[in-house]
């Protein structure tokens, strides 16, 4: 604060006109100057006090006013200090003095208002009196070098009023008039606190879009602030960032805020340690310059006022608990309340052994909460109601956890006590809802009726409000249990003048529901039509409105619900309910495969709502509409334009984190990006055979691939990363079978990915299994299974979420290791992790399949075939179309192979039918019968060495039987004819063929196949085998003569 210097604190001595000794006027001048200097305010007051009364024609009584306000002002006695202040104001004569008396008397009422009760109306009264004057300095001192102090007051008085506009106009001129940038950090504080405030009242009237903007906004300058040179403030920010973060849902980023605050001693020595540079340079000054001395004040001033504000930390420890709290982290809770409650203030004990006793409620340890109710009561027998409201936290508890019958007893006890009117209307919900979820629905009804008729009777007092919620309870009950008529009968009575407004309202509503329920569709579209007539400001009219057009579809009046949205778009523009009615219109009109029309509604709402997140929704429809007419460009462009939106509304993530849903919604585009550039990369054709221009566009799709999942790994949820991870892993197999990159190549991406995100060990985590994948599909087992193990026990300290198909791959390098036991856990994970209900559409089915087979292929490859057939027993009867179904026959048949038996029956198949099983399957994998058609092939070869017969030969009667090894040729050509994307498999085949023409002399075919197989498979592990097997073949044959 500002305090001006005349001379060492008075004007010059004058001799008063009066006869008295100058030593008597000498002498109290002297007292009041010491006292005030020596901080002795009390008596520097009285004796200024003294002086003026003795000497009331003095010409120092400016200077005897002044240093009576100012020890006034120290005081904290503002009513005195004002009254001291105007008395200066009227008897001196420089400018000077004059401002500091304008300036005081202000801060004084300020303080003064800012000590009355908040929301009270004296505090009320004397912000709206003071905001004229704060207004008049500006005009009156306009040189003053307080001018952006006092503006900076004023906005800040004006915020508690709740005029956030007026504030933000004038936090503007304060930060124009603040030329020497002293208060720079103050305006900002007081501008994100204002954005703050301005959101919540955006908000409460359903104006979201420019809510979470202004919230946003309040983010970012929070965050400058949280990170700048004023301690005191970082502190204050930092708490209303963590307010935010709680607001939000962000429990985790709240609580590391909060516990980073720090205690007042600790401030105080960090405000310390920042001025003694300051006091060190005028230490040896003889005439130190007014500014510094000026800042010197000003900081000890702010020293001074944390000492005599309350402990902020003890404020942040008790909303740390809270944190921990709503997060459901009830032991860590726990000990901060007993923190808080063994060294904190006397004022906040009950409520932090009250938040203790709610710790162990929640967590439906009864009795833990019981004894320390017990307890509370005889340490606080003021404090009524927690014994009640313990009944009630454990009975809710209990009910969360299913355990129906406890739960419906301590809610009854609960209401026994008396439980806080605030929860009492719930209780007889949740007593019928334990009832019902029990498969009790004819004793929850019962229960409402006994209990309406207990306070029919006057056995049970509840308020009225509370009668007719109850009442309104049962009706829905009774729709619930399907009993509709006694239902609806209850809500049409409740519809009547009989009741509260509130409750007809409620019921109408819900009458129109009731009747949508039964099927009555054209008696509930016109039920919601008269609700929104009869209730027009009604908080519900969106959903009513809306409920009538989704009431016209149902009732295939297509036409007539369009138009019943459209009327709501227009009527509530501006609101969720007119979004939502967008949303439906063009939804509907996609569904139905109208483009124009969809586009055109869409435009229609990005105009309305041109800054909403949902847009972002529309834009990815919009692109997966082109994507499936094949207008790949048109495509990508929606969806470019849905992740600019997103940055747009969120430019600083860090500092204001949107919504996970709105986050991963948004890189989902990006992902839907890599998907199309894949695509066109995989139309070119393959990669190998591509002229130069064509491969130069492949790396181009590709490497444009990479970069979208690369962002959208490090920005969507630690959830959803596994699956684009796994795109990654499939994008740079392709790029490894094209031989297009090398295994090191395809690596690069997810090292880099890794180095980025250094900062998020689970996320780290989940790049580095993911990677291993990569050489694991090229056949490096051994530097798979060693990335793989380094990784999976890296996640499981960091407990990430991986995919289940990196983790079947995971099992699996374990298996091929000889470590079936260690894989057996990684299987039963996936199966835990990955639940899914047979029969249905869930994708993660497959996961299911996946571990079923694992767990009995490691039996199998142990001899316990009896329990691999279990699994594999359950595998077909749950998942017949599972490609692990033939994966098992696959298993199956190399056993027999092994063991001799190579044919059989349909009853009792042996190697040959069950590998043609998977090779005519549709549910098998290329790659599986690629396989099969391999096995088959050396089966044949094996046939030939022992000089077997087979069925397989026969080419029915009077004609020879096959030669094995020319079927088997014949099979591994068709290895490379229909699955040359398997390079791997495709050129083995054609090396294995290529070595039995060898075998036969036909040397011209032996080097046609190999010479294809170099040409079209060159990174295949073969090649180098069949470069050798190439220059060892005879010289061609010349070609016939003409």
């Amino acid at each position: 604060m500002r305090l001006l210097l005349l001379l060492p604190c008075l004007l010059p001595l004058v001799l008063p006109a009066v006869s008295l000794p100058a030593e008597d006027v000498a002498e109290a001048t002297k007292k009041i100057v010491e006292a005030y200097d020596n901080k002795r305010f009390e008596e520097a007051a009285k004796l200024a006090g003294s002086y003026i009364q003795t000497f009331p024609t003095s010409p120092n009584l400016p200077s005897a006013y002044l240093l009576l306000a100012r020890s006034q002002y120290n005081l904290g006695k503002w009513t005195d200090a004002v009254a001291a202040y105007r008395k200066l104001q009227a008897v001196a004569k420089e400018k000077d003095v004059k401002e500091e008396a304008s300036y005081y008397i202000l801060q004084s009422l300020a303080s003064q208002a800012g000590a009355a009760p908040e929301k009270s109306a004296d505090r009320k009264k004397l912000i709206t009196e003071t905001l004229p004057l704060l207004a008049a300095f500006p005009k009156e001192f306009p040189d003053s070098k307080s001018l952006g102090e006092i503006l900076l007051l004023q906005a800040r008085l004006q915020i508690q009023l709740g005029a956030f506009a007026e504030a933000s106009q004038t936090l503007d001129a304060a930060r124009k008039a603040d030329q020497a940038k002293e208060f720079s950090e103050d305006i900002d504080y007081l501008q994100g606190y204002a954005e703050a405030e301005r959101a919540r009242q955006l908000l409460a009237d359903f104006k979201k879009a420019d809510g979470e903007a202004a919230l946003a906004r309040a983010g970012q300058i929070y965050s400058r602030i949280a990170n700048g040179s004023e301690p005191a403030l970082a502190l204050e920010a930092n708490l209303q960032l963590a307010n935010l973060d709680l607001a939000a849902g962000r429990f985790p980023e709240a609580i590391a805020r909060l516990r980073t605050i720090p205690g007042r001693d600790e401030l105080v020595s960090q405000l310390e340690a920042k001025l003694a540079p300051l006091r060190a340079q005028i230490a040896g000054q003889a005439s130190p310059a007014p500014e510094k001395l000026r800042r010197i004040q000003k900081a000890q001033q702010k020293i001074e006022d944390v000492k005599n504000r309350p402990d902020l930390s003890g404020q942040a420890l008790f909303q740390l608990g809270q944190a921990f709290l709503q997060s459901r982290q009830y032991d860590e809770a726990r000990i901060v309340f007993r923190q808080i409650a063994r060294y904190g203030p006397p004022d906040i004990l009950p409520s932090a052994e009250q938040q203790v006793i709610l710790t162990y409620a929640l967590q439906g340890r009864t009795s833990e909460a019981d004894r320390l109710v017990e307890k509370y009561q005889k340490t606080f027998p003021d404090q009524k109601g927690v014994a009640a409201l313990v009944d009630y936290l454990v009975g809710f508890a209990l009910l969360q956890d299913a355990q129906y019958q406890e739960a419906i007893q301590r809610l009854k006890a609960a209401q026994e006590k008396g439980v806080d009117p605030r929860y009492a209307d719930e209780i007889p919900r949740y007593i019928a809802t334990a009832y019902q979820k029990s498969g009790q629905g004819a004793e929850a009804l019962k229960y409402y009726g006994s209990f309406l008729a207990d306070v029919k009777a006057g056995k049970r007092k509840i308020s009225q409000e509370s009668l007719e919620q109850t009442q309104l309870a049962y009706a829905s009950a009774l729709i619930a249990e399907k009993k509709i008529p006694e239902g609806m009968a209850q809500l049409t009575e409740l519809t009547t003048p009989a009741h509260s407004p509130a409750i007809q309202e409620d019921a109408s509503l819900r009458l129109a529901y009731a009747l949508r329920t039964s099927k009555k569709l054209p008696e509930a579209a016109a039920a919601f039509a008269t609700f929104a007539s009869t209730y027009p400001k009604s908080a519900n009219l969106g959903n009513a409105l809306l409920a009538r057009g989704d009431t016209l579809l149902e009732d295939k009046k297509t036409e007539e619900a369009l138009a019943a949205w459209k009327t709501t778009a227009t009527q509530l523009s501006g609101s969720p309910a007119g979004l939502d009615a967008y949303e439906r219109i063009w939804r509907h009109y996609a569904k139905e495969k109208k483009k124009d029309l969809m586009l055109a509604n869409q435009e229609e709402q990005l105009r309305a709502y041109p800054k909403d997140p949902r847009n972002i929704a529309a834009y990815i429809a919009r692109g997966a509409l082109f994507a499936e007419e094949r207008d790949e460009s048109q495509a990508l462009q929606a969806y470019r334009r849905a992740f600019e939106l997103f940055r747009e509304l969120y430019p600083d993530p860090k500092v204001s984190p949107p919504p996970v849903a709105t986050s991963d919604l948004a890189y989902s585009a990006l992902e839907k990006s890599s998907d199309l550039e894949l695509a066109s990369a995989k139309a070119l054709g393959n990669y190998a055979s591509l002229a130069d221009d064509g491969k130069k566009k492949w790396k181009e799709s590709i490497q444009r691939a990479i970069e979208f999942l690369r962002q959208s790994v490090l920005g969507i949820s630690s959830a959803k990363v596994s699956p684009v991870l796994s795109k990654l892993v499939t994008l740079s197999l392709l790029r490894l079978q094209s031989g297009e990159a090398t295994v090191e190549d395809c690596l690069q991406p997810f090292r880099d990915l890794a180095s980025q995100a250094s900062d998020r060990p689970t996320l780290v985590a989940q790049i580095l299994f993911a990677q291993a994948s990569v050489p694991y599909e090229a056949g490096q087992t051994t530097l798979a299974l060693r990335l793989y193990e380094e990784a999976y026990k890296q996640s499981l300290t960091t407990q990430a979420a991986l995919d289940w198909k990196d983790l079947q791959r995971f099992a699996q390098a374990l298996l091929a290791a000889g470590k079936g036991e260690e894989a057996r856990p990684v299987f039963e994970r996936i199966r835990k992790e990955f639940p899914a209900k047979v029969g249905t559409k869930d994708p993660r089915q497959h996961a299911q399949a996946a571990a079923l087979f694992g767990l009995g292929q490691i039996d199998f490859q142990a001899n316990r075939k009896s329990e691999a057939e279990k699994y594999f027993a359950e595998l077909t009867r749950d998942y017949p179309w599972s490609d692990k179904v033939q994966e098992a026959n696959f298993l199956r048949a190399q056993a027999l192979a092994e063991a001799g038996n190579y044919d059989g029956n349909k009853k009792n198949p042996a190697a040959f039918e069950l590998w043609i099983g998977i090779i005519e399957s549709p549910n098998a994998s290329n790659e599986m019968k690629a396989k099969s058609m391999l096995a088959f092939a050396q089966t044949l070869e094996t046939l030939a060495s022992k000089k077997l017969t087979s069925p397989q030969l026969d080419q029915g009667v009077g004609k020879p039987p096959l030669d094995p090894l020319d079927l088997a040729v014949s099979y591994y050509q068709k290895i490379d004819l229909y699955y040359d994307n398997l390079p791997e498999l495709s050129g083995q085949g054609l090396l294995r063929a290529a070595k039995i023409r060898r075998t036969q002399q036909k040397n011209d075919d032996a080097r046609k196949l190999v010479t294809s197989l170099l040409a079209k498979y060159p990174t295949s592990s073969v090649a180098t085998e069949a470069s050798q097997l190439l220059q060892s073949l005879p010289a061609a044959s010349a070609p016939p003569a003409p």
